[in-house]
């Protein structure tokens, strides 16, 4: 059930019981600005998302605006969601910028997963970015008439999340429907897939440096699963299983003989297979809309 949150401070949070020195400190780091010029702004934002809460139904939502906040602070830091919600949990400067009392800082992993999830469904995400990242323009005095050349390494760090995120969900659904229709097969896939992308895996959730090592590792999964299962008249006439027939022919090319995953990678106890990724450009645009 859906909740605007309740904008009145309160007696007890975090500010009110800083040290004065604690206090000058907050002030002047990132949380200072964020707490004054950011928060509002999400505040603002949040009758966007009252269509992913049920009208009547259910517990009242988590607010919105820490939720929203959380996975901005994630993406500036190059955090993974258990290092942000633990900044959260433990880190003053988080408590200030949200303000929040100290017992209310903190946050189930599932909530924050299941509220991106809901953004995504809902085709939000773009319609929310751009209402904020106006109002911060305009509340920051921002001019964007120029743009440096190196800032579009930004970019990139979507490209590998976001390809990675859907070789993780490909399979996911995938191992999903599978479990339903034969839990047997299902449990014969093997402990490193399942633990990589099982409903409660959060393999895609990766730093920037781990994104690439990891997607590696997600092509050579894809592999495995379409061959396992292949020539299996039950699993094939799964549509989750065509999805993995799709994604590996799209975003992956087979090649001339095996090769062993490379050192540290999370599949190393798995054996070799003939597959490597298309390098980004050679993916049609089409593909990457799965």
């Amino acid at each position: 059930m859906f909740r605007l949150s309740d904008h009145q401070g309160k007696l007890f949070d975090a500010y009110g019981l800083m040290t004065p020195q604690k206090k000058a400190a907050c002030e002047k780091s990132w949380a200072g600005p964020f707490h004054e010029k950011a928060l509002p702004i999400l505040f603002g934002a949040e009758p966007e998302f009252a269509e992913l809460y049920d009208e009547r139904m259910g517990r009242p939502n988590c607010p919105v605006a820490l939720l929203a906040g959380l996975h901005i602070l994630k993406e500036m830091n190059d955090l993974t969601d258990m290092e942000a919600l633990g900044a959260l949990e433990f880190d003053t400067r988080w408590w200030y910028a949200f303000g929040l009392e100290p017992d209310d800082a903190r946050l189930c992993q599932k909530t924050l997963h299941n509220f991106r999830g809901a953004v995504m469904r809902h085709g939000k995400g773009s319609v929310i970015f751009r209402k904020t990242t106006d109002a911060l323009i305009s509340a920051l005095g921002i001019g964007v008439t120029r743009q440096r050349l190196d800032s579009t390494h930004i970019l990139s760090n979507f490209a590998v999340l976001n390809r990675l995120g859907l070789f993780c969900e490909t399979m996911r659904v995938f191992l999903h429907a599978l479990k339903k229709t034969d839990s047997g097969l299902y449990e014969s896939v093997g402990g490193g897939i399942l633990k990589r992308y099982s409903d409660d895996s959060r393999y895609s959730d990766a730093r920037r440096e781990e994104g690439r090592r990891r997607l590696a590792v997600a092509a050579r999964d894809l592999y495995r699963l379409v061959e396992r299962f292949k020539g299996n008249a039950a699993v094939e006439k799964l549509n989750e299983y065509g999805l993995m027939r799709r994604l590996l022919s799209e975003q992956c090319e087979i090649s001339d003989k095996p090769e062993p995953p490379a050192e540290g990678d999370d599949d190393g106890c798995e054996p070799p297979v003939p597959v490597k990724l298309k390098i980004p450009k050679e993916v049609e645009s089409e593909g990457q809309r799965l």
